[in-house]
């Protein structure tokens, strides 16, 4: 069956970043190592089918479309890597406009180094929205996390990364850390190609049919997740060494995954510390291919 396009309660509702599952399937909790703190994703709502602009005036039949599979999807199925980026980071700060003006360009950035893959795939592209303001606000996903469920989130409903300020640079979020607020910002994209591409709707739909708390449910949602990771990668090296990113902030923000609290089984939506840094890692390191998450043994996604 298909994944609600609403949250309503449901907890596949948003991927939420930067945030420690520790009681229930969201009951989210920042908790500090050593001065550092390093969350872990939530769930997804699945977007809806994305197509090209009607107004192109481009044959119906030729217009990029998402497809709705999973470790036959042809964005994995064929190595593609990113080009070289060069990324013009306004000077990194912790105000609410020097935060905003930091992911609005990261997202630019980001835009550049996905589109041309996702063309060459045949895929449909469209830049996400981004909402920047203080605190998370209710919207197509439902009623907005609380602070101690989530700092950031990707709704699919509408597309939208949301990195509310004020929780980001709270201990919990990325604080006065660029890095972290990159890695941040990739991984949420990350959901975003997902969604564009149709594993997010594909993957939620098996999370659906198998439940939320199933194991088989819950490994879902850890392959979406930890892909997600690798999608992060990715863009990491096609980053690294060039404008604003060198190569310490993408091997600081790469390192930033690593960071995680041991989720119990029954609640393991997200994958362990160590399968976390590993996926973004093989992004870092390889394509598309590498970020194959859906055919992955089991270990490698626990």
């Amino acid at each position: 069956m298909d994944t609600p396009e609403r949250r309503g309660g449901n907890p596949l509702a948003v991927v939420s970043v930067f945030a420690v599952v520790v009681a229930g399937v969201l009951g989210l909790a920042v908790v500090p190592r050593l001065g550092l703190t390093r969350p872990v994703e939530g769930r997804a709502v699945a977007a809806a089918p994305i197509e090209a602009d009607p107004a192109s005036g481009e044959p119906e039949g030729n217009r990029p479309r998402s497809v709705y599979r999973l470790g036959d999807h042809p964005l994995l199925t064929s190595d593609r890597r990113l080009g070289q980026v060069t990324c013009e980071l306004p000077a990194f700060g912790t105000g609410d406009e020097q935060l905003a003006a930091f992911y609005r360009e990261g997202v630019v950035c980001l835009d550049r180094a996905w589109e041309p893959v996702l063309a060459e795939a045949g895929l449909p592209f469209a830049t996400p929205e981004l909402n920047t303001g203080p605190e998370l606000e209710d919207g197509p996903c439902g009623a907005a996390p609380s602070a101690d469920e989530a700092v950031a989130y990707y709704c699919g409903s509408n597309r939208t990364v949301y990195m509310p300020t004020a929780r980001l640079r709270a201990p919990g979020g990325g604080e006065d850390r660029a890095s972290s607020h990159l890695a941040t910002l990739a991984h949420e994209y990350g959901h975003h190609v997902q969604a564009l591409a149709g594993m997010l709707r594909a993957g939620n739909r098996r999370i659906a049919e198998a439940g939320e708390t199933d194991p088989a449910g819950l490994e879902m949602s850890r392959r979406l997740e930890l892909q997600a990771n690798c999608f992060a990668g990715m863009f990491l090296a096609s980053a690294s060494g060039r404008g604003s990113v060198d190569r310490v902030m993408a091997e600081e923000a790469v390192a930033d995954f690593r960071y995680a609290v041991v989720e119990p089984p029954e609640r393991n939506g997200h994958g362990s510390p160590a399968n976390q840094d590993t996926w973004a890692r093989a992004g870092f390191g390889g394509g598309t291919s590498a970020c194959n998450t859906f055919t992955a043994d089991a270990g490698a996604v626990g």
